[in-house]
């Protein structure tokens, strides 16, 4: 495992996420938290919803959904 600062991070993205995607552990520290760092893969849900959203924003552009405001959004949470 790799434990490595915000500024270390910065410096070194490239080859800090090359580490990540080859599957080593990677830890970013920062003065607001740690975060583990890893690749998303095509199986994770973030993943598919993210596609799904972006299915969706295509067929509202194609007229086949109704437009959504940020009020609607709001109401079905």
């Amino acid at each position: 495992m790799e434990i490595v600062s915000a500024r270390a991070f910065r410096a070194n993205q490239t080859a800090i996420l090359t580490k990540a995607l080859k599957g080593e552990s990677i830890l970013l520290t920062s003065r607001i938290g740690t975060f583990k760092i890893m690749p998303v893969s095509e199986t994770d849900s973030l993943t598919e919803r993210i596609a799904e959203g972006v299915r969706e924003a295509k067929l509202i552009e194609a007229g086949k959904l109704p437009v959504k405001t940020a009020r609607d959004f709001l109401n079905e949470l």
